[in-house]
């Protein structure tokens, strides 16, 4: 018997940041795009730069495990459940990247005169962080031609740690953010989306 393999070199991605944006948030309640190519609200802000790791994302499932007398285990019972994302946002003198970073009510900026350029004021204290609606996109032009894309969006994204940032000439300042998924009303943290960007009719290699 002949086994027919899976291995497909068309199918694996390394995403890019798309040029319509590549990490964006508004308010809870704006429309969410359902699709990875449906077109994102407006009402979206982009974060521009993110370094290079990109979008780092997390998943805690854990479990305890439930043994009898004599060591069998019988079940692992699930505890917890949740999702973080991390990012470095590296555009510091941008006021949409300040905001997501220490809260929109705590961001304020007075416009460029013919004296001075646009000053952007931030109070730092201890308010709650800011609850958002995110969306992470990606694209990635594959072995066999075609642009398929990638969508992450995060209905409710709690942000729970202020950045952390340094003043040195070694490194770029970023807005290092943390954010933590809640769940939607249909109980889902997030919604992932992906295309190969193959149509139909599309050549996709042979004779």
């Amino acid at each position: 018997m002949v086994w027919a393999t899976a291995d497909n070199v068309g199918q694996v991605i390394a995403p890019s940041p798309r040029i319509t944006g590549s990490v964006l948030y508004a308010g809870v309640g704006t429309p969410l795009p359902t699709s990875s190519y449906a077109t994102v609200n407006s009402t979206f802000e982009d974060l521009g730069y993110i370094d290079e790791n990109g979008l780092k994302q997390k998943e805690d499932r854990s479990q305890t495990d439930v043994f009898v007398w004599g060591g069998d285990l019988v079940a692992s019972l699930q505890q917890k459940y949740s999702r973080t994302m991390t990012f470095k946002a590296l555009q510091f003198l941008n006021e949409n990247v300040l905001a997501a970073g220490f809260g929109n009510s705590n961001v304020s900026v007075t416009p460029a005169t013919g004296s001075n350029g646009k000053e952007i004021a931030v109070a730092m204290n201890s308010k709650r962080l800011d609850v958002l609606s995110w969306v992470f996109d990606g694209y990635y032009l594959t072995a066999a031609g075609f642009n398929s894309l990638i969508r992450v969006v995060i209905p409710i994204g709690q942000i729970v740690q202020n950045p952390e940032f340094d003043l040195t000439n070694k490194a770029l300042t970023s807005v290092d953010l943390t954010i933590k998924a809640l769940p939607d009303s249909a109980g889902n943290h997030g919604y992932l989306y992906v295309n190969d960007g193959i149509t139909t009719g599309a050549h996709t290699g042979g004779s």
